[in-house]
Formats: C-alpha cells, sequence, structure tokens
C-alpha cells in the first residue's frame, strides 16, 4: 500500500478533490451575519472577500477562540478575520495540501485559482475522504485500534 499510497500523494491534484460549499462575504459584513450564514449553510468557514479578491478566512475555531466570549453581534468579520493567509494553488498536490495542514496547524486551507482569485476551501476531512475512497478495502479491514490484532477475518 504504501508506494499506492505515495503515489496518490504526488498524482492527485487538489483541483481533484470535492471543494466545500464556501461561504463568501464582504468584510463589513457582521458577525452576527456570519453566524446567520454558517448556520444556515452549515458551513465551517467564510472567506472574506473585496469582490474576486481573497483578503481573509473566518472559521469555527475563530469563533471558539475569538468571539465566543466576547463577541458583538456587530463587529465587522474584517476586524476578526485572520489576513495573514496560508493559501495553495487549486492546481497544486494533495502532498502539499497535507504537508501545509499539518505544519501549520490549520484545518481548512482556501485555494487560488491561476490567477490569484478565490477557487475553494478544502478541510482535512477533504483530504482524508479522498484518500478513504482510494483505499477502501484497506481502510475497511483495519482493526478498531491499530494495536489490536483480529482474531479472524469479519465474516468468517
Amino acid at each position: 500500500m504504501s508506494t499506492d499510497f505515495d503515489q496518490l500523494l504526488v498524482d492527485v491534484r487538489l483541483n481533484d478533490l470535492p471543494r466545500r460549499r464556501v461561504c463568501r462575504v464582504e468584510p463589513s459584513t457582521t458577525l452576527g451575519e456570519v453566524y446567520r450564514r454558517l448556520d444556515e449553510e452549515r458551513g465551517v468557514a467564510v472567506l472574506v472577500c473585496d469582490g474576486p479578491s481573497l483578503l481573509g478566512i473566518f472559521t469555527e475555531r475563530d469563533i471558539l477562540y475569538r468571539t465566543a466570549l466576547e463577541g458583538d453581534p456587530d463587529t465587522p468579520i474584517g476586524d476578526l478575520m485572520t489576513s495573514d493567509l496560508v493559501t495553495l494553488s487549486s492546481d497544486g498536490k494533495l502532498v502539499e495540501a497535507i504537508g501545509t495542514m499539518s505544519e501549520r496547524g490549520i484545518r481548512h486551507l482556501p485555494l487560488l485559482g491561476p490567477r490569484g482569485e478565490e477557487a475553494g476551501l478544502i478541510g482535512g476531512r477533504d483530504v482524508l475522504k479522498m484518500i478513504a475512497e482510494f483505499f477502501p478495502e484497506t481502510l475497511l479491514n483495519l482493526p478498531p485500534r491499530l494495536d489490536q490484532k483480529m482474531r479472524r477475518p469479519e465474516g468468517g
């Protein structure tokens, strides 16, 4: 499996991953409106854009760490967003996304198109789902714990 897995990491482009439905808002959008949109669309993040330009991101983690106790619903999201963005090209490789997410400790990664425009959002779950789809038999046959050994095959 390791050679197949290595090949998957190198061959799969981020364009091939399923994209999350993206909530886009302007910097002047209020925190209360962002909460409403995330709830309605079952989103995990909003991309803060000025026209086609990506300015920042505001995620579930930001809700917990930046606003849970003191978030004023009238605060513009532009004041709360993460503007020091980590992005990748939508034509980048899966291995780049995994490395970037792991090294930077981020769960959601905005993708940029060929002209630098916002092109989507992928998350750690999207990456795991893609890997699971490529190796379903291997994953379905794993024991519940890594240290656990199966006494007999399932269905036997």
